[in-house]
């Protein structure tokens, strides 16, 4: 994914509705209650571009005690009710949304509308939206910690000539940031179906036949790489790269699976091609538990972009990919050490802020994963990468749980390798574990 840059502005609102409902018992009616731990177990979104407006319906799951919260960003909340039907108290401050339900699992429509922003923080003018990694709620109403998860329906309607690219579900729980949206000139392009039914596409502009020729022309076989010895797909049944005007000098992509966005000046890339591809079983269908296990995500989708590459790809291109990565790592290691991959605790760090967010994740995380691969055995390691997919495949995990699963399935404890790759500022000598 590309660098993201931000700044949000503070609001402090307050409001209140539902205690005039006609009909309504004021004895039943319960103040709003914060509670962002309160589980959502599916979003419904519908989105009008011409007026910016939105409506989401939240399935908000049971819980010990009254109240839920979401983040709403800078949204102009005009009407929150139980879905279709009566309306519900609720409060705002500091980008959130308070409201007043009971213990029960209920259905929340929030009536809405959103603003434009320019710095990777939501609905950008340019026909897309970036809400990686804690901006969802400029979009509608959320949960963006990582570990959170919820299946998503949208429909997206424009006023306009152009193609609005979109999944219209994603089946399986998703991060936030998951849900997405670019509107453009698009034409669809059947890349191909694999082995186990997926569909492969491509979306760009009539101009990026040649790029997206070029980009995808093994992509068909890398999904099917992936499903075949990782696991089953969890999002869907067609998949694919949508080009996103990010702009100039924006290059990269972003894992919003199961059609993920890349820079219109990457699609030619094959490499990037794949690391998005793989995020469909790394950091989104296995999400993370916390951002200090960010390198679960971005060092296995660097991992699995040469791996994969190498598997599938032209000749050569495997290890031009493997050379890449290591002469990154010769870098961090003749710079005497970079900062470390893997910080300690769990939800004690800002991903944007505190630096993690930079090439060392994706380095340190690939290096260290590799290592491991030689010391084990590259089928040993496969087999652990596969029990890690399938045990956690829809939940959230961390480097810990991945630790637990290679030792159980190898005999292998990879755990001071991977204080020596992750947890330190030095660049380990060799590309290896003791």
């Amino acid at each position: 994914m590309r660098s993201i840059s931000c700044a949000l502005a503070l609001i402090a609102l307050a409001a209140c509705g539902g205690d005039d409902e006609p009909g309504a018992d004021a004895a039943t009616v319960i103040d709003p209650t914060a509670d962002l731990t309160r589980d959502i177990v599916s979003t419904g979104l519908k989105f009008a571009l011409g007026p910016r407006t939105g409506v989401a319906d939240i399935a908000l799951g049971a819980s010990t005690g009254n109240g839920a919260s979401l983040e709403v960003g800078d949204l102009q909340i005009s009407r929150v009710s139980v879905a279709g039907g009566a309306d519900l108290p609720f409060a705002i401050a500091d980008h959130q949304l308070d409201l007043g339900v009971g213990p029960e699992p209920v259905v929340v429509r929030v009536e809405y509308t959103w603003n434009l922003h320019e710095n990777s923080d939501g609905v950008d003018s340019d026909g897309f939206t970036l809400t990686w990694p804690y901006f969802c709620g400029n979009v509608f109403p959320c949960h963006s910690n990582p570990a959170d998860g919820t299946t998503f329906t949208m429909e997206v309607t424009t006023d306009t000539a152009d193609t609005v690219v979109y999944p219209r579900t994603i089946p399986g729980d998703a991060p936030s940031y998951m849900a997405a949206w670019a509107v453009g000139n698009y034409t669809r392009t059947v890349l191909g179906t694999t082995t186990a039914g997926t569909t492969v596409v491509a979306w760009g502009a009539p101009t990026e036949t040649a790029a997206i020729a070029q980009g995808t022309a093994h992509l068909t076989a890398a999904f099917d790489w992936l499903e075949q010895n990782l696991g089953p797909y969890r999002f869907g049944t067609e998949v694919g790269t949508v080009s996103a005007r990010w702009g100039r000098n924006a290059y990269g992509g972003m894992e919003h699976h199961p059609l993920w966005h890349v820079a219109s000046d990457a699609m030619a890339d094959e490499s990037v091609q794949v690391h998005e591809a793989s995020h469909g079983w790394f950091g989104d269908g296995v999400r993370i538990e916390c951002w200090e296990d960010f390198v679960l995500s971005e060092g296995a989708a660097s991992y699995y972009e040469a791996r994969v590459v190498e598997e599938v790809g032209a000749e050569g291109a495997g290890t031009a990919a493997w050379t890449l990565l290591d002469n990154e790592v010769a870098g961090m290691r003749s710079a005497g050490g970079v900062s470390i991959a893997r910080p300690p605790g769990c939800g004690a760090i800002d991903v944007l802020t505190d630096g993690l967010f930079s090439r060392v994740p994706y380095v340190k995380g690939a290096a260290f994963l590799r290592a491991v691969e030689r010391k084990i055995s590259r089928p040993r390691f496969d087999a652990s990468m596969r029990a890690f997919y399938q045990r956690y495949g829809g939940k959230a995990a961390g480097v810990d749980d991945l630790l637990a699963v290679i030792e159980e399935t190898s005999g292998y404890d990879a755990t001071a390798c991977a204080a020596s790759w992750l947890s330190a500022k030095p660049v380990p000598a060799e590309l290896t574990c003791l």
